[in-house]
């Protein structure tokens, strides 16, 4: 499995953000489809995965977190779907 290290050093390279968020996407219907049984369950798998990591990797994940809320801002100068971030980082999750 790959690490948190691992995770922060790919996701900090140049062009990670911008591939993600620099291409034709209606963003609001994206973060409606938050909605859909298809997203919790790939939410849920994803936060089970992230439990699963060593507890020594906790502030590796709070940076991932903020760094990965400063980029989407940045790029997309969207408030909600950067404040999705924000509510992961405050520990809000869907459930």
């Amino acid at each position: 499995m790959i690490t948190a290290n691992e995770i922060f050093s790919i996701i900090r390279t140049d062009s990670f953000f911008e591939n993600v968020f620099h291409k034709e996407v209606d963003w609001d219907a994206e973060l409606d489809a938050r909605d859909k049984a298809e997203f919790d369950m790939a939410w849920n798998s994803s936060y089970e995965e992230l439990n699963e990591i060593d507890s020594s990797e906790s502030k590796v994940i709070r940076d991932i977190r903020e760094f990965a809320f400063k980029q989407t801002f940045r790029i997309t100068q969207n408030s909600e779907l950067a404040g999705l971030w924000d509510s992961y980082l405050q520990g809000k999750f869907p459930k």
